[in-house]
């Protein structure tokens, strides 16, 4: 069912005026004879058009969604965490659409936000034949941009670990560097089980009394098995090191942080007797 409905804006009235067209170019190839009028009022422009209300709210969505989402996040930004120097606000803009588009654009999480603010819309133009964008985004989409300023929180977090996990790693490059290296070689074989063994080039098994403070701590402190091994090879500080993992154990956080931190000192097993792929 046709309707007249007056649509009004003053962010990029010609991008919304672009889809809206484009709109009116596929009616009209179905047999409707339309057309958009266009009135400037203040520093808002109004596009009447006699659409169908679906069509009307499925542009406004698209547009919101795809285009103005970005202004949305920005404003959340500039807001809250008007702190931050531009760079930082720009990788928090860009960790915000990563986490909102995890698949990246037009993906499943995307066309859930549309089919929200499209029904919102739709809802809307069940009340009123006129809609001015921003006053329907500040009033009711409500929840849609709290959704936002939540993902927008959650992606400050990331980067802050993100950033504290670099200088740590930093740190720990800083004291392989100026260790005097206590041993030639360490193998590390990664088991099934999430333990680990070291061993020396001669396949032996590793006994230092370096580590012998290192195993008080695991048994009276709350040190984790992958603590332990990080401290155990800062402490060694072995000029190579040769990663065995067993058949079950993927890439993980610990193997990546010793790759960052010891560099081209890492040597990733392909496959022998120690790392039973054949399991």
């Amino acid at each position: 069912m046709l309707e007249l409905i007056s649509i009004g804006t003053y962010t990029n009235p010609t991008l919304l005026f672009n889809r809206l067209n484009d709109e009116l170019k596929v009616l009209q190839s179905q047999g409707y004879s339309l057309n958009i009028d266009i009135d400037k009022v203040g520093k808002y422009t109004f596009m009447d058009c006699f659409f169908p209300k679906t069509s009307i709210a499925n542009c406004l969505a698209e547009i919101i969604i795809e285009e103005w989402e970005t202004l949305l996040i920005g404003k959340i930004i500039r807001e809250k965490f008007y702190y931050y120097n531009e760079e930082e606000k720009e990788a928090i803009l860009n960790k915000t659409k990563k986490m909102l588009n995890p698949a990246g654009l037009n993906s499943y999480h995307q066309h859930q936000r549309k089919e929200k603010v499209m029904q919102r819309i739709l809802e809307y133009l069940e009340l009123s034949k006129n809609l001015i964008v921003e006053g329907f985004i500040s009033f009711r989409l409500k929840d849609y941009q709290e959704e936002l300023e939540l993902i927008v929180n959650t992606a400050v977090d990331e980067l802050l670990m993100e950033k504290e996990y670099q200088e740590f790693i930093r740190l720990l490059k800083y004291f392989v560097e100026i260790q005097e290296p206590r041993i030639e070689k360490v193998q590390i074989v990664f088991k099934n089980n999430g333990k680990f063994s070291l061993l020396d080039e001669k396949d032996k098994p590793i006994k230092h009394e370096c580590l012998d403070g290192l195993m008080i701590d695991l048994i009276e402190n709350e040190i984790n098995y992958e603590d332990l091994l990080i401290s155990a090879l800062i402490t060694l500080a072995p000029q190579g090191l040769i990663l065995h993992k067993e058949s079950e154990v993927e890439s993980n956080e610990t193997i990546k942080t010793i790759e960052k931190v010891f560099g081209n000192r890492v040597i990733i097993c392909s496959g022998c007797s120690k790392c039973e792929h054949n399991k």
